[in-house]
């Protein structure tokens, strides 16, 4: 590509933000070019990361390959996590999001990167509508915490489950095995419902997936005000996974 051409790229990047997932879109350029954009606060916080190494990682100590295997992601935002399962091999890459702008991203670095991938405007309560056949692996990250029925929102992604989910929600101090009501405002890099619920730790989280029919869960990592959890419908696939705290059955 001419330095030209390159210019006119990274203007285009611009022009698309913000974006939250740092991705590829060619080599030598990532969508991290837009952190020299300052933009409006009506956006809310700006935070771009580079999730790519961790989620491979933790693919990779799961599955030797996603060949053959489905992917899906819920509240795709820009769709990296889509593109970064389609290295690992996966058939096919499924996501959505209820806000527009991230699917045109997502659109975008399909077209630059010529891979084939799915990305619909969809909002998550209205997935069932979509007649999707259920996928192997299913991504459940930063949404839960946003939704003003969160049991419903997560049910819809456990439906969809044929092997493993991951979660990861933020948490709000409280009593173990609670939800916190809380509010929350409708800027771009937040939710879209103004009403919202926060788990309080693994133990709430756990009796919702087993309730939705997930064998064995384990604690992926925990820090404060975050959590990620792997769900699983198969007998033992966790136990691949060295690392990780599993929670006995109750």
């Amino acid at each position: 590509m001419s330095d030209a051409a390159t210019r006119d790229l990274v203007a285009e990047i611009k022009a698309l933000g913000p974006w939250h997932h740092e991705v590829e879109v060619m080599p030598g350029v990532t969508t991290a070019v837009s952190r020299e954009v300052e933009y409006p606060d009506e956006f809310g916080e700006v935070a771009l990361w580079d999730y790519r190494p961790e989620f491979q990682a933790l693919l990779r100590s799961l599955y030797p390959t996603l060949e053959g295997r489905s992917f899906l992601d819920c509240a795709c935002n820009c769709g990296g996590y889509l593109f970064w399962a389609k290295e690992l091999g996966a058939a096919r890459s499924f996501g959505f999001d209820v806000r527009e702008h991230w699917i045109r991203q997502a659109r975008f670095l399909a077209e630059h990167r010529a891979e084939e991938v799915e990305a619909v405007v969809c909002d998550l309560y209205d997935v069932p509508g979509l007649g999707l056949a259920p996928f192997d692996v299913v991504q459940f990250k930063g949404l839960f915490y946003h939704l003003p029925d969160p049991v419903t929102g997560l049910r819809i992604a456990a439906d969809l489950t044929r092997e493993l989910l991951i979660l990861n929600t933020a948490t709000l101090a409280g009593e173990e095995g609670s939800l916190v009501l809380a509010d929350e405002g409708t800027e771009l890099m937040s939710g879209v419902y103004e009403l919202c619920w926060y788990p309080t730790g693994p133990a709430v989280l756990d009796r919702i997936l087993r309730w939705m029919g997930f064998v064995e869960t384990t604690v992926n990592w925990e820090a404060e005000g975050r959590i990620e959890m792997l769900a699983s419908k198969v007998e033992g696939l966790l136990a691949r996974r060295a690392r990780g705290r599993t929670l006995p059955a109750p």
